[in-house]
C-alpha cells in the first residue's frame, strides 16, 4: 500500500487525479481507506493509504510528475455547478489572472460561475451601474473561464475589467450600451447585440469588424485608438453603405483614417454606386438625404468631421 500526504486545497477528486490518473480512481481511496465519504472534507497533511501501481490514466499521472503538479481545486463546486436560468455569456481569460471585473446595470437576475471554488453569485441588476470585483480562489493550467445565466434586460454592460480573451454570446441579448476598452479579440459576438445604441470600443484590436453591421441600432460607435487595419475598416464602411435597410445613423469616432478621398464614388449603368476606400462610403453616408432624415450621419475621424451635406452641395 502506498500512502499520500494530502495538501492544502486539495479534495477526493485532486489526490484521485494525481495517484491514478483518473477521478475513476476515487472508489480504491475509499475502499483503501474506510472513513473517507465523499460528502466529507479533506485536511491537509491527512495521511492516505491507495493501491501501488494502479494507474487508470498513465500520461496524467506522468505530466502532473513531470511538472511538479499537485491538483488542488478545494471544494467540489469548481468540477459542477448548475443555474435554473439559461445560459447567456461565456467568457474567457488567462489563467494567470487572480482578479477580474465587469460593471452592469438594468433588469432582471444575473447569475455568475466565476469558474472557480466559489458558488454562483446571484446579482439583481439595478438602474444604476454597478460593479462587480471577484478574486479567483484557485489555480488552473488552462484558460478561465466565467459563465453568465440569468434572465435580463441590460442598459449597460462594461467588459473591460475582465480583460477577457475570448467573449461568447449564446443567444441574443439586449444590451443598450455596451463598452469593451483596449480588448483584444474576434467581435463575432457582437452580431447577437440586441437594441444596442451605443458602443464603446475604445483601444480594439480585432481582424474583423463586420459583425458590427448586424447592430443597426447604434447611434454611437466609437473606434478611437483601435489597432485595425485600413482594409478591415473599409471593410465594415463598405458594408454599411451595402446592407443600409433599416439602420439608424450614427457618429462613428475614428483614429485609423479609411482608404481613398472623401468624394462621390463612379456609378455602374444601373446608378448603383461602385464604392472601392472607405472615404467613398463615407462620402455616401453623409450624403444621401434619405439616410439622414431622422439624425445625420457623422464621422469623427482625428481632428476632422464629416457630416450630411444634401446631394449637389460643393464639398
Amino acid at each position: 500500500m502506498g500512502k499520500y500526504v494530502v495538501c492544502e486545497g486539495q479534495n477526493l477528486f485532486d489526490v484521485s487525479l494525481h495517484i491514478h490518473g483518473s477521478i475513476e480512481g476515487i472508489v480504491d481511496l475509499l475502499v483503501c481507506n474506510p472513513s473517507l465519504s465523499l460528502a466529507g472534507e479533506l485536511k491537509s497533511s491527512d495521511e492516505l493509504s491507495y493501491t501501488d501501481n494502479f494507474v487508470i490514466d498513465a500520461d496524467t499521472v506522468a505530466y502532473y510528475k513531470m511538472y511538479g503538479i499537485k491538483p488542488a481545486n478545494g471544494e467540489r463546486t469548481v468540477y459542477y455547478k448548475s443555474s435554473e436560468y439559461p445560459k447567456l455569456v461565456e467568457i474567457y481569460l488567462e489563467n494567470s489572472q487572480t482578479f477580474a471585473c465587469f460593471e452592469v446595470s438594468g433588469h432582471g437576475t444575473l447569475e455568475i460561475d466565476w469558474g472557480d471554488n466559489s458558488k454562483i453569485e446571484t446579482l439583481a441588476l439595478e438602474n444604476d451601474l454597478k460593479q462587480v470585483p471577484h478574486t479567483f480562489d484557485n489555480s488552473i493550467s488552462e484558460k478561465r473561464k466565467i459563465t453568465l445565466y440569468g434572465n435580463v434586460s441590460v442598459k449597460q454592460l462594461n467588459l473591460s475589467g475582465l480583460s477577457a480573451s475570448a467573449v461568447y454570446l449564446l443567444r441574443p441579448l439586449p444590451v443598450e450600451k455596451f463598452t469593451l476598452q483596449c480588448g483584444e479579440m474576434a467581435v463575432d459576438f457582437l452580431c447577437l447585440l440586441e437594441d444596442a445604441y451605443e458602443a464603446d470600443l475604445t483601444g480594439l484590436t480585432t481582424s474583423n469588424l463586420l459583425p458590427l453591421l448586424a447592430c443597426k441600432g447604434l447611434m454611437k460607435l466609437n473606434l478611437s485608438g483601435a489597432n485595425i487595419r485600413q482594409s478591415i475598416l473599409d471593410g465594415y464602411l463598405i458594408g454599411l453603405v451595402r446592407h443600409y435597410y433599416d439602420r439608424r445613423s450614427c457618429h462613428v469616432y475614428l483614429t485609423t483614417l479609411p482608404s481613398g478621398a472623401y468624394r462621390e464614388p463612379q456609378r455602374d449603368e444601373n446608378l448603383n454606386y461602385i464604392l472601392t476606400t472607405g472615404m467613398e462610403a463615407v462620402w455616401v453616408l453623409t450624403h444621401e438625404a434619405a439616410w439622414n432624415e431622422a439624425g445625420n450621419w457623422k464621422f469623427i475621424i482625428n481632428d476632422l468631421t464629416y457630416t450630411f451635406e444634401p446631394y449637389g452641395q460643393n464639398d
